[in-house]
């Protein structure tokens, strides 16, 4: 498939009134074989084909991003000509029209090329939100989370999630429920603190869809409890965030912004540091997450333990 067939398909799916067309038929054939665009799915494949076109385009520079997301209309109040929508992004960045025209074309083709990479290294989903919770003023904390998933397979029955645990020695598969579009099949220890779970979905979901469900991960007791909540993605993430209430049980926390693996161990604040007397919850938040590197909360307990 040919970069400049994509970006070629994109110009035209970009003309009249764009993804806000009451008619899709513009969408060709490499296109839709790269997001999995089906007209038979009716207003969710326009949904599909917007959060598909904005994560090709989330990483380029600010004024290619705007150029390629006005044109393609991804906003219901977005103006119903293309002339129009370019107009503003020129009023925008300052340039004139024909300048604008050359930064879509130059925008049309990263998107493409960026499609094409993600087609030849697709991983099923990714990460549209993950938004974690747990309260240390219960005797049992749980661990509670609510995940938004995308999928980027052709079609996706079955996820997996691994989660590492604080109950090493243990050979018995710690609580752990989920709610909403899935069940847990199976359990499986994978390493010695790291447990893989197995998530039936409630159907067969297409490319673009999302996902939603819940987890809740229970604890026996505050003392099998690390002093993090962190998370450390396998693939892209665009949204995290992790909210802790620590009541009086930590004497110090901080932030972990993208940090190695190994800095997580480490127990002298290494980050943005937290004001646990101004409040004792301690709460997060981050975007466009790098895979491989751990994202979240740390904090040192009082006296060794809660």
């Amino acid at each position: 498939m040919d970069v400049n067939a994509v970006a070629g398909e994109l110009a035209t799916l970009q003309r009249n009134r764009g993804l806000q067309s009451g008619d899709l038929r513009t969408v060709g054939p490499a296109l839709s074989h790269l997001t999995g665009f089906l007209p038979g799915r009716g207003d969710s494949a326009r949904q599909s084909m917007i959060r598909q076109l904005v994560r090709a385009a989330h990483d380029l520079p600010p004024d290619l991003r705007l150029v390629f997301l006005r044109a393609c209309a991804v906003r219901a109040d977005d103006p119903s000509t293309l002339q129009r929508r370019l107009a503003g992004v020129g009023a925008v960045i300052d340039r004139s029209e024909r300048v604008v025209r050359r930064r879509l074309d130059q925008a049309n083709l990263l998107v493409a090329e960026r499609l094409l990479a993600a087609a030849k290294d697709d991983r099923g989903w990714f990460l549209g939100q993950l938004l974690a919770r747990v309260d240390f003023r219960e005797q049992m904390p749980v661990y509670r989370a609510d995940y938004q998933l995308v999928v980027t397979a052709a079609s996706l029955s079955r996820i997996t999630e691994m989660i590492s645990l604080p109950s090493v020695g243990e050979e018995v598969a710690p609580r752990y429920e989920v709610s909403g579009a899935t069940r847990l099949v199976e359990s499986r220890r994978i390493q010695r603190q790291t447990w893989e779970f197995t998530l039936e979905l409630d159907r067969l979901y297409a490319c673009g869809e999302v996902i939603s469900y819940s987890s809740a991960l229970h604890l026996s007791s505050r003392q099998d409890a690390p002093p993090m909540s962190v998370m450390a993605p396998r693939r892209d993430c665009w949204r995290f965030r992790t909210t802790v209430h620590l009541s009086d049980l930590a004497e110090a926390a901080w932030v972990l912004d993208g940090v190695s693996a190994p800095t997580v161990s480490d127990e002298t604040p290494n980050g943005q540091a937290l004001d646990l007397a101004a409040s004792p919850i301690a709460s997060a938040e981050f975007r466009d997450l790098t895979p491989g590197l751990v994202y979240g909360l740390r904090w040192r307990w009082k006296d060794g333990r809660p």
